[in-house]
């Protein structure tokens, strides 16, 4: 009896797929000897020899020489014939090219897939770029740029002409070392088109910007650290997804913090009360008495408002006593107005109703002390309706004490009007929280920028280069 496996029990995973079977085809090269590996016969046109660099005609039947070379070798960081899986194709690597445009040099994969064809992986030293030969062309999009397969890129710069420093493994066209082409870029993000011109030949090639480390990854090589200092002319900013999150987090906190401040925000008067000061009299106090607070931490104002004065001021001093622990806090405002002329014009300045804020005051019944002391000042330029009538205490220069001295004033008196609220937001909290908030989106803006910058450094060369041929 056969035992039955139970219908709910685990399916037995499907076995790999085998491996293709070695399409390899080794010959010797006729300069040097040395055993060349053809891994694509039948589309391969050229094949430069790993032991002496010479390129090898693949298409006759001898491996005729084309270009005789005696040169040391170097091993590309992923060695020919590696094989690999990018986005779930299986590709090998048959032949490696170096190039640069006399500023820049990066390295070129030609990757091949029986079934999907060719390939290029592009090195520039940070990240690789998959990159496929386009079978049709590109078309204008609206006179600003180029567009092909629905994705629409902006020319990067002028062309420039690109040379071929190394070469080994096999083509499907015939290269060498020397060959230059002239290079236009166009790009929009994560995303180059190469428009190459070779001998009136053009292609076009897209090269689209693969993840950090998923080449490394397929090819079992190093991984490669992040980092930003010399951006690809197509490369994605990485902080334009946490500029965006940042300046939303931003707005919602901003919101939220306004709704707080206007629930928070309304005041209550709970006092009001007024005395005369005597200008240049003595001090006098005025006690308002039984001012309730409720419990936790409560903001009080203090508004003083004396309207009358003209060229003088009045101290104020204040002090909530709690009426149970006799403990005060103290604080004072100053209510001055003065006004005159001078080569300028006239001129006014001061503050007749001067407020004074108290923080975090803790509940309970208090008496709000305030002592007032008033003062004439005299000084130069002075519109005051009441004159210095003794100049002997003027020192001979018209004014005592530099007119903020006393002078007779005949017992003027000034009225002064003392409110005390509750409630209420300071607008410098307020002001703090909002610049708190916007740190982080700040930030990153400048992150964003400082990126971008650098991206397109390449373009502000190019204008520089421009003014001083001018």
């Amino acid at each position: 009896m056969t035992d039955t496996p139970p219908l709910d029990a685990p399916a037995t995973p499907a076995a790999p797929p085998a491996p293709p079977p070695s399409t390899v085809k080794p010959v010797n090269c006729p300069n040097c000897g040395g055993t060349v590996d053809i891994r694509v016969a039948g589309t391969t046109v050229s094949v430069i020899c790993s032991h002496c660099g010479s390129t090898l005609d693949a298409t006759s039947p001898d491996l005729q020489v084309i270009a005789k070379a005696d040169q040391a070798l170097k091993t590309p960081e992923i060695p020919l014939g590696t094989r690999g899986v990018l986005k779930g194709k299986t590709w090998e690597v048959v032949g490696y090219q170096e190039r640069t445009d006399e500023e820049v040099t990066w390295a070129e994969y030609l990757l091949f897939n029986p079934y999907e064809g060719y390939a290029f992986l592009v090195d520039d030293g940070r990240r690789f770029n998959l990159g496929f030969l386009l079978d049709k062309l590109p078309t204008s999009h609206w006179g600003l740029g180029l567009s092909v397969d629905g994705l629409n890129v902006s020319r990067f710069g002028d062309p420039y002409p690109v040379h071929t420093i190394f070469v080994v493994g096999e083509f499907y066209w015939r290269v060498q070392v020397g060959e230059t082409v002239e290079e236009t870029d166009y790009v929009t993000p994560g995303t180059m088109l190469a428009c190459e011109d070779y001998q009136g030949e053009r292609t076009w090639t897209r090269l689209d910007m693969l993840d950090w480390g998923e080449a490394e990854a397929a090819f079992g090589i190093a991984p490669r650290r992040k980092e930003y200092s010399h951006p690809a002319p197509h490369e994605r900013s990485p902080f334009k997804a946490q500029l965006f999150e940042a300046w939303v987090i931003g707005l919602i906190a901003a919101v939220t913090l306004f709704v707080i401040s206007g629930m928070a925000g309304s005041q209550q008067r709970i006092a009001t009360s007024s005395i005369d000061a005597v200008l240049d009299g003595p001090e006098k106090t005025l006690v308002i008495k039984d001012v309730v607070l409720p419990p936790g931490r409560n903001r009080v104002e203090i508004d003083a408002e004396a309207s009358s004065l003209d060229n003088s001021w009045v101290d104020l001093d204040y002090s909530l006593t709690d009426q149970k622990t006799q403990d005060s806090i103290d604080s004072y405002g100053t209510a001055e107005y003065y006004s005159g002329s001078d080569s300028d014009g006239p001129w006014t300045e001061g503050d007749r109703r001067p407020t004074t804020d108290f923080s975090s005051i803790p509940g309970g019944k208090y008496d709000v002390v305030v002592t007032v002391s008033a003062h004439k000042w005299n000084g130069a330029g002075a519109s005051s309706s009441t004159p210095v009538t003794d100049t002997s205490l003027m020192g001979g220069h018209g004014f005592a004490d530099g007119g903020w001295g006393s002078s007779s004033t005949g017992g003027v008196t000034v009225p002064v009007t003392v409110t005390v609220d509750r409630g209420g937001l300071f607008g410098g909290n307020v002001v703090l929280g909002l610049l708190l908030i916007l740190i982080w989106p700040i930030i990153v803006l400048f992150r964003h920028l400082g990126f971008e910058k650098r991206r397109k450094a390449v373009l502000s060369s190019g204008s520089d280069d421009d003014d001083d041929d001018d």
